[in-house]
């Protein structure tokens, strides 16, 4: 298993798939999701293969009213829910379910792309303490997606620790809870991203200044109080 679809709990991440482009609130993002996991079911046979290419269209027109944060950015339609409850979403094409390793060419990136892809907190070498941690806190996949997607947040973290010399056993162990607190805070704010995954990061965050500039940015005073309360619990 991966972040992507953790080996606990019962979500999985689908931000590459474009779905935080679309102008919507969580419980609209699983609405949508149902009804392209329904459609889906009832429409595309895997041994038909226009039916790939005809529910794709029939999505994209569906969804086209809805608002977009970014035009540039593609939200795909065969994102949907990829077991019977409901639960963990995915590529509704992916070749696990086909059993046809090029049946993601009916999809807009088609299939080396979508294969090949590998976001950046699933690249990190903490990629199964996030996954861990993510899995244990998120309500739902859409939840789940928007914390494991938001690679520049993550990376601001790490290098915060790293700034202030406190070990990555400490992090996930000794502060755990107080990182739940962080990133719950930290999803009151996410619905305003486009959270792809595969965002560019400008920032090196160099500094402990430019940090405290992003996250006040990001989270507002909340940071200070929280950066506080780790210094405080760390006095070393």
């Amino acid at each position: 298993m991966s972040l992507c679809h953790p080996g606990i709990g019962n979500v999985s991440c689908g931000a590459c798939c474009g779905l935080f482009n679309l102008k919507l609130q969580p419980k609209e993002f699983k609405t949508l999701l149902l009804e392209r996991t329904e459609e889906f079911k009832t429409t595309v046979n895997f041994e038909v293969r226009h039916s790939f290419p005809i529910f794709r269209k029939n999505r994209e027109t569906k969804e086209a009213h809805i608002q977009k944060k970014d035009d540039m950015t593609y939200n795909c339609p065969f994102l949907g829910y990829v077991d019977l409850n409901n639960g963990r979403i995915g590529c509704m094409i992916h070749p696990i379910f086909t059993g046809d390793p090029k049946s993601q060419n009916f999809s807009f990136y088609g299939a080396s792309i979508c294969q090949a892809y590998d976001c950046k907190n699933k690249e990190s070498f903490l990629a199964d303490h996030w996954e861990s941690l993510f899995a244990e806190m998120a309500k739902d996949s859409v939840e789940y997606s928007f914390l494991s997607a938001d690679h520049i947040f993550v990376t601001a973290l790490e290098k915060f620790f790293q700034l202030e010399l406190l070990s990555m056993e400490i992090l996930f162990q000794d502060l755990r809870l107080e990182l739940m607190d962080l990133f719950r805070s930290r999803l009151t704010t996410s619905n305003e991203k486009n959270f792809t995954s595969f965002e560019i990061n400008y920032e090196s965050f160099s500094d402990k200044n430019s940090l405290d500039d992003y996250f006040l940015n990001e989270i507002g005073e909340f940071w200070i109080e929280w950066r506080e309360l780790i210094r405080k619990k760390n006095p070393g």
